[in-house]
């Protein structure tokens, strides 16, 4: 017995209490790593039963943040429980707390404003996705300021130079309305397109010169996809200024042609290569048959000009291409089987002999 007391009391208790710690602050960081996704899941699960959502956690744009917030919680944990000095405990504890404010807010911005079904009910009957998009943007905006600023006041700075920039902007607000006339006109302009949404996104619109497929559209530009694939960014001062056509918003396209033929071409077969060019528009399907307009139109100095006038019932820009190559082509077939002669730009030139000039 007295040996046993004696093997007791040569052993230091602070270190032997020092290795259990360490041991228990590995056991902890380490059940934080293995067990990060599995907590990720059940958060998300929660949140999706609350917002009805059927989505795969994974799939989760928070899945991945949260998997790294864990970590961070297990290095807290972790360094909590190891003996270490109260300044450096201080800092980790301030640092931690920049970090949960953080996931927190990137949370708020990401779940609540983007993917939550609440947000989405709150906008069920706009019409216009750019207006949605546009007021996400500024909700995510302010959130993440009122991040800067709880993060700034919890480091210890100072926050009442806020009010002297606030006086500041108050004096210089005439300024800088002079020197961003450009901007604060695309910015009002970009309000106007937003409230009268003469068009939305996806639509193909033409704009001066410039027509494609609408991409986005901001307060400030709105910027469009072209057929090479060009992007084109138009601030909205110019759009508002000048004319914008809406090709979707079309229910027909106008198709107008004129058919040069030979003047060789005997008056009778004319007339019966007009009746024949109604009856072929007349039994194509996407022609709306009240609008055919087939007629003599003209003679020129070499042709006979038969103008061909409808509506066709395709809007889409690319399948009113594809009618309109049909009806060319039908067009063409038509000429050929009845041997008439297509007219191109000819000069007759006299020449007159040496007798005839000396007479």
């Amino acid at each position: 017995m007295e040996k046993i007391k004696q093997l007791i009391t040569s052993i230091d208790l602070d270190n032997l209490l020092k290795i259990f710690d360490i041991q228990i602050a590995i056991a902890v960081l380490l059940f934080f790593i293995i067990f990060r996704g599995l907590f990720s899941k059940i958060l998300i699960k929660i949140y999706y039963r609350l917002t009805k959502n059927k989505k795969n956690p994974k799939e989760s744009s928070m899945y991945k943040p949260l998997n790294i917030f864990f970590v961070f919680l297990g290095i807290f944990c972790t360094i909590n429980i190891l003996p270490v000095s109260k300044q450096f405990l201080y800092i980790m504890n301030l640092i931690f707390k920049v970090v949960v404010m953080y996931y927190i807010t990137k949370a708020i911005s990401t779940l609540i404003i983007e993917d939550s079904i609440l947000f989405k009910k709150i906008f069920k009957r706009s019409e216009n996705k750019a207006v949605d998009k546009f007021i996400c943007k500024i909700l995510r905006a302010i959130i993440w300021i009122i991040f800067i600023l709880i993060v700034f006041k919890e480091m210890g700075f100072n926050l009442n130079w806020l009010g002297g920039l606030a006086t500041g902007l108050g004096i210089g607000s005439a300024a800088l309305a002079l020197a961003a006339q450009d901007l604060v006109k695309s910015l009002i302009s970009g309000a106007t397109i937003l409230s009268d949404k003469p068009f939305i996104i996806g639509d193909w619109i033409e704009v001066g010169e410039y027509q494609g497929s609408v991409v986005d559209i901001t307060f400030r530009s709105t910027r469009i996809k072209s057929n090479n694939n060009s992007v084109i960014t138009i601030p909205n001062s110019t759009i508002t200024s000048t004319y914008v056509i809406n090709w979707n918003r079309l229910t027909s396209r106008r198709f107008e042609c004129v058919l040069n033929i030979s003047l060789e071409t005997p008056s009778e077969k004319i007339r019966k290569i007009i009746k024949e060019i109604k009856l072929v528009l007349g039994n194509h399907p996407d022609v709306i048959k009240e609008t055919i307009q087939v007629s003599l139109d003209a003679i020129s100095a070499y042709s006979s000009d038969i103008k061909i006038f409808l509506y066709i019932r395709q809007a889409e820009y690319l399948k009113f291409l594809k009618v309109k190559e049909d009806i060319l082509c039908s067009l063409l077939f038509l000429a050929e089987k009845e041997n008439i002669d297509l007219a191109y730009p000819s000069q007759t030139v006299y020449v007159k002999g040496k007798e005839e000039i000396e007479e």
